[in-house]
């Protein structure tokens, strides 16, 4: 080893210590009894979710008012935005409509943006260092694709864009379960199949399947909202509405 160098050891922790930090772990509300309930009782932390659909189902609804749900148990949140679409208006609207008192809650909701691939990954450690956000229990990333498949585009990069973004989700995951934060990656979706046999399926394929949790998977028909569990083997639906209180 070189002068000056740092030795790296590997963290280790025995099977009790892993089973009693598993039954502390936090559970924050959607904001939907009806998800919760399809969720298994709402986003735990040390947990990564995809929420992906295409636009209009409520994807950044549902983000905001789970945002608010951390919120109100005086946990702060960063929401690291590549879409550059947060609308705070919309926060305080949601806020105000489901009776929490804004002038608590507002100031706990963090907005990161995020540009570049790069500037994502350097919203983990941003996380970390920002004295605001000490005891930061959610992230959420709207969306977890957009900067990725923008700047690796084509078939000639998709090792590199896969490659960029497993490296992504591996630290974001891993600073999940560390510091104990539930992770929301809103996600784009794209078509797969033909004709009668299409389905949608979110960007990023098995990498991103890797590394969450669940995959909740958003849909708009009838005027109506549904959510179902993707990849899972369930096909449980349940229907939901979009109102000025947000996704009910």
């Amino acid at each position: 080893m070189k002068e000056g160098e740092k030795k790296v050891r590997p963290t280790t922790m025995s099977l009790r210590e892993a089973v009693e930090l598993d039954s502390n772990r936090l559970s924050f509300s959607s904001g939907s009894e009806t998800l919760d309930r399809l969720l298994g009782g709402g986003f735990r932390t040390a947990e990564m979710v995809e929420v992906f659909g295409a636009s209009g189902t409520g994807k950044t609804q549902l983000a905001i008012q789970s945002a608010l749900s951390a919120a109100s148990e005086g946990f702060s949140c960063a929401y690291v935005d590549s879409e550059g679409q947060f609308r705070p208006e919309r926060l305080s609207s949601i806020c105000e409509s489901r009776g929490f008192d804004p002038a608590k809650i507002l100031p706990l909701v963090y907005c990161i943006r995020a540009e570049s691939s790069k500037q994502q990954l350097a919203a983990i450690a941003m996380i970390n260092e920002n004295e605001n956000l000490n005891d930061c229990r959610m992230v959420i990333v709207d969306t977890v694709s957009k900067n990725f498949t923008l700047e690796f585009s084509g078939s000639k990069m998709i090792v590199s864009r896969q490659t960029m973004l497993g490296t992504y989700l591996n630290r974001l995951a891993r600073d999940a379960y560390r510091h104990d934060r539930a992770v929301l990656l809103l996600n784009r979706v794209a078509s797969v199949g033909l004709n009668d046999g299409a389905r949608e399926v979110g960007i990023g394929g098995d990498t991103l399947r890797h590394f969450v949790h669940k995959s909740l998977h958003m849909q708009r028909r009838d005027e109506r909202v549904y959510a179902s569990l993707a990849d899972e083997g369930v096909h449980d639906e349940v229907g939901l509405r979009i109102t000025g209180r947000g996704i009910e």
